[in-house]
């Protein structure tokens, strides 16, 4: 009766208990799969913050480095303009004073040609001189200097350029040396060769830079995504971990009570089992003392004497001596047959409950009855010889259940312990692999911030010229053309001068 209503008692907990169980393992879900999608959502906006940080960090990186281009482009045209307005102001006194010069030649040519157009000198010059060679040869020099500025003015393009300029004022000027203007253009030829050569080099070298840097950032960003993909596994198993190591700490904590409820229940039970026994025995006992006692008198054969007392050995010595030592005491107990139970007697004293004396009769005979009363006295005897028997059957079993369930309960603690034991160095391995993948992570956005101030840095130096580099090549090229064409021009010019200066030295 017992097993079966704890059984019945423990059913419905477990009922109850699933019951609970399956509604935790509800909520948690619901809770898993809202806060799983809480972490996307966080997840993709992170990411979306972090692009835009990118972006923005490049964009104002970018613009420092534009801001820096232009304060230092400022300076160089502030200085350019400081410099160009100082020569201006020469230039301005340069003209000034080639004004007056070409006034005060003007002039001189005025009075030559007067002289020379005079009639009597044309008389004479038609004597002394067939041709006017020295004439031709001033306006053929004249004449070059004139194609050789239109084909520098024609090199020149839309590009500034001082050596051109310094060309031009060179042919220009009245004492001019073609030699001297010819090394000019081949210096300068050879300085356009030179920067050509430079930019094709640092153009190259810009191309190979921003090359190796866009891969090393497209690198970077592979790494950091799968960084960042390995940490958000990291986080998973660790919570995963932590949630079970929760779990077997909880059950461990679960079975610990249940042990001890266990443990709280078999004592109550072991308890009833000794006080039912302890009465089981007292009844045997009063019953063994009746059936006894009344084979003393119906069935003296049957008769079993008091076992007497054994004597100690004090006692022995004592008697040895003579000495009395009284007879067996008497068994006390419940009407001093020597059994103890707890049960409660009440005593009736009053005259009145006492039965009224029976009448007096012949001689006395022995009641055959008396086998009916020794057969119940027997029949009680074995019933509860079988009650005590199955007592102890069903302590036996329970006790061998108890120490069942205290084994599996002891190994279960054991293993959940050992479990929790290698999930803990299983959760310090993964955050030791977190804490790795975050500084790595943050090394490789070092990196990746060193990336992108570097491209900055190449874009600032190379980003002019990649952008004008075919213009510039074209307008180079334009210049190569125009000085050679320039000096083509100019070693013509002086071949026929010395030809001219041969000529009249021949006349001469």
């Amino acid at each position: 009766g017992i097993l079966k209503q704890m059984k019945e008692t423990m059913e419905a907990d477990l009922a109850e208990l699933t019951k609970q169980e399956n509604e935790a393992i509800a909520s948690f879900n619901g809770l898993q799969a809202a806060k799983n999608k809480e972490i996307q959502a966080s997840t993709e906006s992170i990411e979306e913050n972090s692009a835009k940080i990118g972006e923005l960090g490049v964009s104002i990186v970018t613009m420092q480095g534009n801001k820096k281009d232009t304060a230092d482009t400022i300076g160089a045209d502030e200085g350019f303009l400081e410099e160009l307005g100082k020569s201006c102001k020469d230039m301005e006194k340069d003209f000034e004073q080639i004004v007056a010069s070409r006034s005060e030649e003007l002039s001189a040519i005025a009075d030559t040609i007067k002289v020379l157009n005079d009639d009597d000198a044309l008389e004479l010059f038609k004597k002394t001189v067939p041709s006017p060679s020295l004439l031709q040869v001033q306006e053929s020099n004249k004449a070059l200097k004139s194609k050789a500025l239109s084909m520098i003015a024609s090199a020149r393009g839309s590009v500034a350029s001082p050596q051109l300029d310094l060309i031009s004022l060179a042919l220009r000027s009245k004492k001019v040396s073609f030699d001297k203007v010819i090394k000019m253009v081949d210096n300068m030829t050879e300085a356009l060769k030179k920067e050509q050569s430079d930019d094709d080099t640092k153009n190259d070298y810009c191309k190979e830079e921003l090359h190796k840097a866009e891969q090393a950032k497209k690198e970077l960003q592979h790494k950091l995504m799968t960084l960042s993909n390995e940490m958000q596994d990291h986080n998973d198993n660790l919570d995963r971990l932590r949630n079970q190591v929760a779990e077997l700490e909880q059950g461990i904590k679960d079975l610990d009570k249940a042990v001890a409820d266990a443990t709280a229940q078999r004592k109550e039970e072991h308890d009833e089992y000794v006080q039912e026994a302890a009465e089981n025995r007292g009844a045997l006992q009063i019953l063994e003392f009746a059936r006894n006692r009344l084979n003393k008198f119906y069935n003296p054969k049957d008769y079993k004497e008091a076992p007497k007392r054994e004597l100690t050995e004090e006692e022995r010595m004592y008697s040895a001596y003579g000495g009395d030592i009284g007879t067996t005491p008497a068994p006390g107990g419940i009407a001093n047959t020597g059994a103890m139970a707890f049960v409660e007697v009440s005593a009736h004293s009053s005259d009145e409950d006492k039965p009224a004396p029976p009448p007096k009769v012949g001689g006395f005979k022995k009641n055959n009855a008396s086998k009916g009363v020794l057969g119940m006295i027997d029949m009680i005897v074995q019933d509860l010889k079988t009650e005590v028997q199955e007592a102890e059957f069903e302590e036996k079993n329970a006790q061998e259940d108890y120490e069942k369930l205290m084994a599996d309960s002891a190994a279960k603690r054991a293993a959940d312990s050992k479990s929790i034991s290698a999930r803990e160095g299983a959760i310090a391995e993964r955050e030791q692999d977190l804490q790795e993948a975050k500084d790595t992570s943050s090394a490789k956005m070092k990196e990746l911030q060193e990336n992108q101030e570097y491209t900055s840095e190449v874009h600032q130096t190379c980003d002019f010229l990649l952008e004008n580099y075919s213009k510039r090549k074209e307008a180079r090229a334009q210049e190569m053309d125009g000085l050679k064409k320039a000096k083509e021009i100019l070693s013509g010019a002086d071949f026929s001068l010395v030809q001219t200066s041969n000529f009249l030295r021949r006349r001469q």
